[in-house]
C-alpha cells in the first residue's frame, strides 16, 4: 500500500468517528463529576478510589494528546513524527483496556470469594489472549497520510491482525460476564425478598456492560474486514472510550448502592456512609447472609459485616465479603 493515496473523504469520516468517542468520554466526565467528587474524591487513598481514578483519568489525558495529534500538522511521516504518534495512539488504547481488564478481574475475584480456581481460569485465559494480542499488533505495515493530521491506512492483512486483538478483548469480556452471571444466579435464592439489591445491581450492570461493549467491539472489529483502508479501526477510540465510561459508571453505581444501604442503617453519619461506599466497591454480598426479617442492623454491625466479621446482633458476615483493601494488602481471608 505504500504507493496508495488515502482519499480525503475517508480522513474526514475517520476524524468524525474519533470525535464521537471523545465527546462521549468527556460528556460523561462532566455529567458524573459531582457524584465522583462526593463518592470518590472524599475517600482518597483507598484501593477502589485509586483504580477508579486511574481508569478514568488515564483515558481523560491520553485522549487529549491523541486528539491533538489527530488534527496536528506533521511535517514528516518518519521518526519523531506521524509514525511515532500512531504508535502512541495504539499503545494508549492497549493500556486503557488493560486497566479495565484488571478492574474486571478484581471484581470477579472478590465476587467468588477469592476462589483460586477463578484466578487460575482468568489468568490462564488472559495469558493466552495477551499472547494473541501481542502477535496481532506486531509486524503491521501501514501507509500514513499527513492530510488533515496523522492518519494510517492498513492493508487487509495488517487489519486482520489488529482485529484479532479486539476479538481477544471480546472473549475476555464474555468470560467475565459468564462468571458474574453464573455466580449471581447461583446465589440469588439465598436472599430474602427485598434483600438482593446488590445481586440485581451486579446482574444488571454486568449485562448492560457486556451488551454495550459487545456492540461497540463487534462494530469496530467489522471495520477491519469490510471498510476501506483508511477507515479500518475507525471505531477504536469509540470502543475504548465506551469501555472506560461504562466501567466508571459501574463503579459509581456500586458506590451509590453501598452508600444507600449504609444510610438505611445509619443515616445520621455521612462519613460512615462514604467509608462503607468505598469498602463495598469490590465487595460481594452474594453469599448466604443470615438476615432477620425485622432486625435493625446498627452502623457498627454493618461495618463488621462489610469487613466479613460476625456480630452479636444475629447478622453474620459472609465469607465472600471482601474489601479492596484486603486485595491490595494481601491479607488473609476474613473469618
Amino acid at each position: 500500500m505504500d504507493g496508495d493515496v488515502i482519499p480525503l473523504s475517508q480522513v474526514y469520516v475517520h476524524n468524525y468517528l474519533h470525535l464521537l468517542g471523545v465527546v462521549i468520554l468527556y460528556y460523561d466526565h462532566a455529567a458524573t463529576f459531582d457524584e465522583e467528587y462526593w463518592r470518590v474524591w472524599r475517600t482518597p487513598g483507598t484501593g477502589a478510589s485509586v483504580l477508579f481514578l486511574v481508569n478514568r483519568y488515564f483515558a481523560f489525558f491520553s485522549n487529549i494528546v491523541i486528539t491533538a495529534g489527530n488534527f496536528s500538522s506533521f511535517k514528516t511521516v518518519e521518526a519523531c513524527s506521524c509514525a511515532h504518534y500512531a504508535f502512541y495512539r495504539q499503545l494508549s488504547l492497549i493500556v486503557a483496556q488493560v486497566i479495565v481488564a484488571v478492574i474486571q478481574f478484581l471484581r470477579t475475584f472478590a465476587l467468588f470469594g477469592r476462589d483460586q480456581r477463578v484466578t487460575i481460569i482468568c489468568l490462564s485465559v488472559a495469558a493466552v489472549l495477551l499472547v494473541l494480542s501481542i502477535w496481532a499488533v506486531t509486524g503491521q505495515k501501514s501507509t500514513y497520510t499527513l492530510a488533515q493530521g496523522c492518519h494510517a491506512a492498513s492493508s487487509l492483512t495488517s487489519a486482520i491482525h489488529i482485529a484479532v486483538a479486539w476479538e481477544a478483548l471480546f472473549a475476555w469480556d464474555l468470560l467475565i460476564f459468564s462468571l458474574t452471571f453464573f455466580k449471581s444466579i447461583k446465589n440469588r435464592g439465598h436472599y430474602p425478598a427485598g434483600r438482593n439489591d446488590l445481586v440485581s445491581l451486579i446482574i444488571r450492570d454486568g449485562a448492560i456492560y457486556f451488551g454495550v461493549m459487545a456492540c461497540a467491539q463487534c462494530s469496530n472489529t467489522l471495520t477491519f474486514y469490510f471498510t476501506p483502508p483508511a477507515l479500518r479501526g475507525c471505531l477504536s477510540t469509540f470502543a475504548s472510550n465506551m469501555s472506560v465510561t461504562m466501567m466508571s459508571r459501574l463503579m459509581l453505581n456500586l458506590h451509590r448502592t453501598a452508600t444507600e444501604r449504609a444510610g438505611a442503617y445509619d443515616a445520621s453519619t455521612a462519613e460512615f456512609g462514604s467509608i462503607v461506599s468505598t469498602n463495598m466497591l469490590f465487595t460481594s454480598r452474594i453469599g448466604t447472609v443470615a438476615m432477620h426479617d425485622s432486625a435493625h442492623v446498627p452502623g457498627d454491625t454493618l461495618w463488621s459485616s462489610v469487613r466479613g466479621e460476625s456480630s452479636g446482633s444475629g447478622t453474620a458476615g459472609t465469607s465472600e465479603e471482601y474489601e479492596m483493601r484486603d486485595l491490595r494488602t494481601g491479607k488473609g481471608r476474613a473469618q
